[in-house]
């Protein structure tokens, strides 16, 4: 009986790693699509069966590019929602200058708050504190 209950929680903690993990990659979707989308990115159904079929073949959530007469295209397939998400090079250059200030800038702040830090920890506030510090 042990022995069950174990392999139990063994299978719900299993189950709830898998949901949180599969939680997290529809919101790394959804803030992709959200900045490609502010962009300029044009949301585009396939109708035909030639489009249905280049949409299948697209891997999902990954942006691909295609040079199409003679103008590079970017494009991201949502497959739970049926779009493709298009755009030129113009708007792949604003989703990447969007991606960097909202993914990138935010990380070095940070590092520019632990840098300052730092430094006071080297102005002095390190030997004053470290002497608190029993040995």
């Amino acid at each position: 009986m042990n022995r069950y209950l174990r392999h139990l929680a063994l299978c719900c903690l299993c189950g709830l790693s898998l949901a949180l993990f599969l939680s997290g990659c529809a919101t790394h979707l959804q803030k992709k699509e959200t900045f490609l989308a502010q962009a300029g990115f044009r949301a585009v159904k396939p109708q035909t069966p030639a489009q249905i079929a280049h949409f299948q073949s697209l891997p999902p959530g990954h942006i691909r590019h295609e040079e199409k007469n003679g103008q590079t295209l970017y494009m991201l397939a949502d497959p739970s929602k049926n779009l493709l998400l298009v755009g030129g090079e113009a708007e792949y250059a604003q989703y990447q200058e969007i991606l960097y200030a909202k993914e990138v800038e935010p990380g070095k702040k940070t590092d520019k708050i632990t840098k300052g830090i730092a430094n006071i920890w080297d102005q002095g506030w390190g030997s004053v504190l470290g002497s608190m510090v029993p040995q």
